[in-house]
């Protein structure tokens, strides 16, 4: 299940890498189509979601010194995805979110996505 749970946040983070390059031009470039960034975020959630629900269940014990990779990288995604929801916001008033808010928000989702691939490389 923690396969499924990366595979599910490798693609909101493709996604999302995308997203970044089209917001880095700036706000005379062309906006994404509204349902990208919704899959984009429907997908983190999901990915956020599932991981949660594994790790209820708990992971297999470990001699790799990654017991609580699980519950770091959960809690970053869970921030991320609250800033994704700020950025939402921003988009659904039609306002281009702040620099610092998108940042931070692909910041942390990369923390949580290295912290979850070191987990699933080294269980």
């Amino acid at each position: 299940m923690i396969d499924l749970a990366f595979a599910i946040v490798v693609a909101a983070a493709l996604m999302g890498t995308g997203l970044a390059v089209l917001y880095a031009r700036g706000p005379a470039a062309k906006r994404p189509h509204a349902v990208i960034p919704l899959v984009h975020g429907a997908l983190g959630a999901a990915g956020f979601v599932l991981l949660i629900a594994v790790l209820r269940h708990g992971l297999p014990a470990t001699d790799t010194g990654t017991g609580d990779f699980g519950v770091i990288a959960g809690a970053l995604f869970g921030l991320a995805l609250a800033f994704g929801g700020l950025i939402a916001f921003a988009a659904w008033r039609g306002r281009r979110p702040a620099g610092l808010l998108v940042a931070t928000h692909a910041g942390v989702a990369i923390a949580g996505f290295v912290v979850l691939l070191t987990l699933v490389v080294l269980r």
